[in-house]
């Protein structure tokens, strides 16, 4: 990973994501007191002359997945989620540690600040020294420096999407919110928020998305009530900018036992090791893990192998999507 510019000061930079998610989390509760937001999304003012302007270049080893993180090599990464700017899209980005025993919180905050991606928006530097943020185990603990307008809560709409999908892939089980008194954050009519448990199995289909910064898979926005339901939502057009990953192939059956899944291609199928084929494998994995369950047997697809994945025996679904390596432009 290529080296990036230090700031002289960067001790503001822990507050910055951490309020967003105090934002977020008062959406969760209250709703109504934020107003809608436009779908087209404008890209955000860079006004730290310390960012990077940076490409994202997809980690291609030999006998390694090309859009998802197995178990082994979660530690190497940590996910982040952007806003793609035309079509709105959360996308989810596993960027390679330069260190693995950095502090996840600092690692998080010091890739937002200074990584500009291409086509990709970030958390507005308006939300800076809001709140403290401090972690125990496996929960996140926001303490708000001064108390929250509601004009302050409005703005928090436009990123409440991508903190969930960050926070979704991190180790993070809890969410506690606090007042600048310590006390829980008070809402006025809209009551107090405390500790808030963050949603691991959202339900999602997985789509592909391509624009200035790579091809990437990314989550629908809408749930499914089942995994048959998403694979079958799959071979659709997806929402604004997503690409079906189930396109000529037909699958015959899609049958879940325990935390296994099993999909059986129809008589025609035939895989490659093509990149669409890699994808639609990844893809498959991806939603599954979406549902809970751990391992996907894929049967008669017209080949043993695609790509790194020996289809003879269960594939594990992946820890993470989406793995890079920031490279300075």
């Amino acid at each position: 990973m290529a080296s990036r510019q230090e700031k002289k000061n960067v001790k503001w930079i822990g507050p910055a994501v951490a309020t967003v998610v105090v934002l977020f989390m008062a959406f969760l509760i209250s709703p109504h007191l934020f107003q809608p937001v436009a779908h087209e999304r404008k890209q955000m003012e860079r006004t730290d002359q310390a960012q990077v302007n940076a490409s994202l270049e997809t980690v291609n080893k030999i006998n390694e997945p090309l859009h998802v993180v197995s178990s082994a090599n979660q530690q190497k990464y940590m996910t982040i989620a952007y806003i793609d700017e035309s079509t709105s899209q959360v996308v989810p980005i596993s960027i390679e540690k330069e260190d693995q025993d950095d502090d996840q919180v600092q690692a998080w905050l010091k890739t937002y600040e200074q990584v500009q991606l291409p086509q990709m928006i970030k958390p507005h530097q308006s939300y800076i020294d809001m709140v403290d943020v401090n972690e125990k185990g496996e929960t996140l603990v926001f303490q708000a420096k001064n108390d929250l307008s509601i004009d302050t809560l409005k703005e928090a709409n436009r990123f409440k999407d991508m903190i969930k999908e960050t926070l979704k892939w991190s180790k993070y089980e809890n969410v506690q919110i606090k007042s600048v008194k310590g006390s829980q954050l008070h809402l006025g009519a809209a009551g107090s928020i405390g500790t808030i448990s963050i949603d691991k199995q959202t339900k999602h289909a997985y789509y592909a998305l391509e624009n200035k910064s790579g091809t990437f898979l990314v989550p629908s926005k809408k749930q499914y009530p089942s995994y048959e339901d998403a694979v079958e939502a799959m071979k659709r057009a997806g929402e604004a900018g997503l690409q079906p990953l189930l396109q000529e192939e037909t699958i015959q059956n899609v049958a879940t036992n325990g935390k296994q899944v099993t999909i059986t291609f129809g008589a025609t199928a035939k895989l490659t090791d093509s990149i669409d084929h890699i994808l639609l494998i990844e893809g498959l994995l991806l939603t599954a893990k979406d549902f809970g369950y751990t391992d996907v047997s894929i049967q008669n697809a017209g080949t043993d192998q695609v790509g790194p994945y020996e289809l003879k025996k269960p594939l594990e679904v992946p820890a993470l999507p989406n793995p890079v390596v920031i490279k300075e432009h």
